[in-house]
């Protein structure tokens, strides 16, 4: 899968390009580890704000929807144009991916520091949902993000305004690894199982790196 100008394609060996249909917006473009699902952008009910979606092997297009749940009426401005959800990862099958989501919590969308740019996350029998950012000084942050998940959904990855880099395990509460363990502000490498996050290290009074660490939220 790839990006190209914000066009979307998809890359085989044997069959090589395949440029996918101009109403799907090229994202990060993650894909599932067996290359039958891919994020993109798109537009569902064609009001000028896209969503988050997954573009499968043989054509078929799965919304992620709107976790404002209010039609798209509040989306952020992207390079891709503008979006209620924005996905960045998936898992090893499709079943769950995660992302960026805007919502409207007092009538001005994308309003600062009033927690309106959130994370989320989506799998297919429950549909999408913020993630928990409780334990985060929410007022203080103008967007947190999630922007990778293990192969087996039970471990994301994320980040907060680039200050904080954040774990959630099995969707439960926000783990700051930069308040507890000195990561640097963003982690995005998590093995198959989730029991290994590559974290670099960082002095947080000198920032200078300490070196690379692997954190297995089990222990």
């Amino acid at each position: 899968a790839g990006v190209a100008g914000g066009t979307a394609f998809m890359w085989n060996l044997s069959q090589g390009f395949e440029i996918l249909p101009p109403e799907l917006v090229a994202n990060n473009s993650a894909m599932t580890r067996n290359g039958q699902w891919m994020t993109v952008q798109y537009d569902a009910n064609r009001n000028g704000i896209a969503q988050a979606a997954l573009r499968s092997s043989n054509g078929a297009v799965v919304s992620l929807g709107d976790v404002a749940k209010k039609g798209d009426t509040c989306g952020g401005s992207s390079e891709s144009g503008e979006d209620s959800t924005y996905g960045w990862a998936v898992d090893d099958t499709g079943q769950k991916a995660v992302g960026t989501a805007y919502v409207d919590r007092d009538g001005q969308c994308q309003s600062p520091y009033k927690s309106e740019i959130v994370p989320f996350i989506w799998d297919a029998k429950r549909g999408i949902r913020e993630l928990d950012t409780s334990t985060l000084p929410m007022d203080e942050l103008p967007w947190v993000r999630a922007h990778a998940i293990s192969g087996n959904g039970e471990v994301v990855l994320g980040t907060s305004n680039f200050q904080y880099a954040l774990a959630w395990v099995k969707e439960g509460k926000a783990i700051n690894l930069t308040e507890r363990y000195g990561a640097s502000s963003s982690v995005n490498a998590v093995s198959a199982d989730g029991h290994r996050v590559a974290i670099d290290l960082v002095d947080q009074n000198t920032y200078q790196g300490k070196g690379v660490a692997l954190w297995d939220y089990a222990t």
